[in-house]
């Protein structure tokens, strides 16, 4: 601005020709200077369109402008799903899918953010609805065998987890539901399988050591799942579960004293769990 006045205040020494395109000039300045680079900047950060985006975007064909207002609605649903703003997500989400119908991220998420409100009913139909669109997109079909296990509906949540694993989706999570759907059918081989994935493909997830030991004490393996339980408890020291069956296992084998001492362990964790809003 400094530069554009110093421009005009020459402008009045000379003649009316050297004025003229002192003007001239000045008005170009302004026309491309910092300002104008300040307000993209802006523009960007916002996700508002500029007067000029907004002249150019007249000539651009109708389904590539929804196309990117449906993509700007989908990142601000994703920035509210990480915020834990759930129905602001779902309504940034809705109006992606109302302007692309056949958004499959965008639908997976509406069903993720029911998910993540407990609310495995209402999640359901758009999960479907996503993998209807992309078939192929293993994470989906996860999602949607996470939520079956929500609901018990153990046998939809199998056939989800198995399409998904044979679309080359490996997650510790999904052994590890598999393997709990088999202990409650009584397959325990299978159990144990499904169990020994996960800790492969996660060692760090202390649930499947404990559920793996569980299975073992069912098989007759005492030492063996006292040996699981104990990895579970360094995986995650507060594993309340582990706590229980590891002191139940102890009491069992005569170790009177350290059995009772991880019971009162498991009392504590469990007052603490309730006393948590």
């Amino acid at each position: 601005m400094a530069y554009q006045q110093r421009l005009l205040s020459a402008s009045r020494n000379h003649t009316g020709r050297d004025r003229l395109l002192g003007l001239l000039l000045a008005l170009y300045m302004g026309s491309w200077g910092w300002i104008g680079c300040g307000q993209k900047e802006q523009q960007t950060l916002t996700d508002e369109p500029s007067p000029n985006a907004q002249k150019e975007g007249k000539s651009q064909p109708v389904e590539q402008k929804e196309q990117i207002a449906a993509e700007i609605h989908y990142r601000r649903g994703r920035r509210y799903l990480q915020n834990g703003q759930y129905e602001e997500a779902v309504g940034e989400f809705s109006r992606a899918v109302h302007l692309k119908p056949d958004f499959a991220l965008a639908l997976d998420q509406i069903g993720l953010a029911y998910t993540l409100q407990l609310r495995p009913g209402e999640a359901i139909p758009y999960y479907k609805r996503a993998i209807a669109q992309a078939p192929e997109n293993g994470i989906f079909l996860m999602h949607l065998g996470k939520t079956y296990m929500d609901l018990r509906d153990y046998a939809e949540a199998k056939r989800a987890y198995r399409r998904a694993l044979k679309l080359g989706v490996r997650r510790a999570k999904i052994y590890y539901d598999l393997g709990v759907v088999s202990e409650r059918e009584n397959e325990l081989k299978a159990a144990r399988n499904y169990f020994q994935q996960a800790i492969q493909v996660n060692s760090d997830f202390a649930d499947p050591y404990c559920r793996l030991g569980a299975v073992l004490e069912k098989q007759g393996e005492p030492t063996e799942a006292a040996y699981l339980y104990q990895q579970a408890l360094k995986k995650d020291p507060r594993h309340i579960p582990t706590h229980y069956r590891l002191a139940q296992l102890y009491l069992k084998q005569g170790r009177r004293e350290e059995g009772l001492r991880l019971l009162r362990d498991f009392q504590h964790l469990k007052q603490a769990e309730r006393e948590q809003p």
